[in-house]
């Protein structure tokens, strides 16, 4: 599989619901309600506790239904217990060259974190699938985006930072291929409170966003 029919089987929302949180049982189940929802992939990140375990337990309850991956992938390490439990893509803070490599040796989609031009051409060099802008939002946001897009039209972008579902419309607009959300879906209140319908409800909303943008 190419890694533009990875992006576009991964993420066929062109949306990523981005759980981190401190709590692992309640992390399962926010990744849980976001999946039933239809939001079509979901990141665990790394910090969360059992996060590898829980990506496990996630691609064996819905299979293909749903796409799972490993975030906050910082070593070599951390890449091969994500591709171990079944992350079929993995996601960078930054430039993490040793990621890169493991994601190449496993077949594995990466999403390597950039802010800069100079950070994106790198991060595409290393073998990047999708460059992930982050933190979007304080860089600025869609205008930021559209300003890289310019002399870079060919990078495809995944945004996440600050990101809300109001914003999800612009930014596809501005033409990202991913927009990760994370406290504006997973809500640190809903979460501690276990209140997983209106999670799902959040991750509704923002495919109504992004529903009436062609791909």
């Amino acid at each position: 599989m190419t890694q533009s029919d990875q992006i576009a089987t991964y993420f066929p929302t062109r949306l990523a619901a981005v759980m981190r949180w401190s709590d692992g049982e309640q992390a399962y189940r926010g990744a849980e309600a976001a999946a039933r929802a239809g939001v079509g992939s979901v990141e665990v990140t790394s910090g969360t506790p059992a996060a590898f375990q829980t990506i496990a337990r996630l691609r064996e309850e819905f299979g293909s239904s749903c796409h799972f991956g490993g975030g906050t992938i910082t070593s070599a390490e951390l890449a091969e217990a994500a591709v171990r439990a079944g992350a079929e893509y993995l996601v960078t803070p930054y430039l993490v060259p040793e990621v890169a490599e493991v994601a190449r040796q496993a077949g594995v989609l990466v999403v390597m974190g950039a802010s800069t031009p100079t950070e994106i051409a790198r991060a595409m060099e290393l073998g990047a699938g999708l460059v992930k802008v982050f933190p979007a939002n304080p860089l600025g946001g869609p205008e930021y985006i559209r300003a890289i897009r310019g002399p870079m039209p060919e990078v495809p972008l995944w945004v996440s930072g600050m990101v809300g579902i109001g914003d999800v419309t612009e930014y596809l607009a501005a033409g990202v291929r991913v927009v990760g959300l994370t406290n504006d879906l997973f809500r640190p209140g809903l979460l501690r409170e276990e209140r997983w319908e209106e999670i799902a409800d959040l991750c509704r909303r923002a495919l109504a966003e992004a529903a009436p943008l062609p791909v």
